[in-house]
C-alpha cells in the first residue's frame, strides 16, 4: 500500500528511475516538494493517503495515469492538478513517463488552523483533474519559491500554501455545491464579471469554465439557473452595449470598436450591431449629439 505524499521509491525500486526529491519544505503538518522521476515499467496498485494530498504537474503536460476511487463510477485519467483526500483507497496504474511535480501533503491539524478550528474538506471528494486557474497560480508559485527560496521564504511558502488550501476549499464547495443542485450568486457574478473582462476574446464556454473553476457541462446550467438567461444572450448584449459605448466617442475607429467588442470582421459586427438596435454602428454614431 503506498502513500503518496511519502518517499515511496524505495516500494517501487523495479518501476522507477531517478527519483529524486529536489526541494522539500514542512512546517505545521504541512509538507511540500518537488520530486523528479520516470515510470519505466508497467505497474500497478493501491494508494491509501493518509493526508490530504494535492499536485501539480510542473511541465505541463497532461498525466496519462489510471486511477480509480469507489468515489467514482468509472476510472478517471489524471490531469495537470490531482487532489486525493485522506483515507480512501485508491487503484492506479501509472503511465511510462517522466514526472516533474509539485506534491502536497497536509492534515487536519493544519486545516483547523488555516480556518479557525473548521475543516471544510472533511467531506471532500477526489478530483483527478482540477481545473481552476486560481490554484493553478498558487501552486506554481509555490513551486517557484520552493526551487529558489528568497528572503523569508519559509514565510512565503507558508503563506502560499494557505492562499492553495483555501482555493482548493472553495473549489470543492463549488463542486459540492453543484452537485447538490445549489446554485450560489457567486458563482453567476464569477461568471459574469469574466465575460465583461474578455470581451475581445472568442468567450468559449471552455475557457469561461476554467477561468471560473467550473466545468464545461455545468457553466451553461449554473449561469441559466441563476440568472434565467444564456451565456449567448448575455455575451451578445455586453458586446453591443460595450459597442455602443465607444461608439459614442470618436476616439475609435469602427474597425477597432468591432475587434474590442470580440467581433473578428468589420461586416460581423456591422450585421450584430443592425440586428440589435436596428442601426449600423456609422449611422448609431452620426446621430445628432452623440459625438463627444
Amino acid at each position: 500500500m503506498i502513500r503518496p505524499e511519502s518517499d515511496w521509491s524505495i516500494q517501487n525500486r523495479e518501476f522507477v528511475d531517478d527519483f529524486e526529491i529536489v526541494a522539500r519544505f514542512a512546517s505545521h503538518d504541512l509538507t511540500m516538494d518537488i520530486r523528479q522521476y520516470e515510470w519505466v515499467r508497467p505497474s500497478s496498485g493501491h494508494l491509501l493517503p493518509q493526508k490530504h494530498y494535492l499536485d501539480i504537474s510542473l511541465d505541463g503536460s497532461l498525466r496519462r495515469s489510471v486511477l480509480q476511487s469507489e468515489c467514482w463510477t468509472e476510472p478517471q485519467y489524471s490531469g495537470g492538478v490531482l487532489y486525493l483526500p485522506p483515507n480512501v483507497r485508491y487503484w492506479g496504474q501509472p503511465a511510462l513517463e517522466k514526472r516533474n511535480l509539485l506534491c502536497l501533503s497536509f492534515g487536519d491539524a493544519f486545516l483547523e488552523d488555516v480556518f479557525d478550528g473548521e475543516n471544510p474538506l472533511r467531506s471532500s471528494t477526489p478530483h483527478a483533474d482540477i481545473q481552476n486557474i486560481a490554484l493553478r497560480r498558487d501552486l506554481l508559485a509555490i513551486a517557484s519559491e520552493l526551487s529558489s527560496p528568497g528572503f523569508a521564504a519559509s514565510t512565503l511558502l507558508g503563506s502560499l500554501a494557505v492562499g492553495a488550501t483555501v482555493e482548493l476549499a472553495r473549489w470543492s464547495q463549488l463542486v459540492s455545491d453543484l452537485g447538490n443542485g445549489i446554485v450560489l450568486p457567486l458563482q453567476a457574478k464569477r461568471i459574469e464579471e469574466y465575460i465583461r473582462s474578455n470581451l475581445s476574446s472568442t468567450l468559449s464556454i471552455s475557457d469561461i469554465g476554467r477561468a471560473c473553476g467550473m466545468s464545461t457541462r455545468n457553466v451553461a446550467r449554473v449561469f441559466k439557473q441563476a440568472t434565467g438567461g444564456s451565456i449567448g444572450d448575455f455575451i451578445a448584449r455586453c458586446r453591443i452595449g460595450l459597442a455602443k459605448e465607444l461608439l459614442e466617442s470618436d476616439n475609435y475607429r469602427i474597425k477597432e470598436i468591432s475587434w474590442r467588442c470580440g467581433f473578428r470582421s468589420s461586416s460581423a459586427f456591422s450585421a450584430a450591431f443592425r440586428a440589435a438596435t436596428g442601426m449600423t454602428p456609422r449611422d448609431y454614431r452620426l446621430r445628432p449629439g452623440m459625438l463627444q
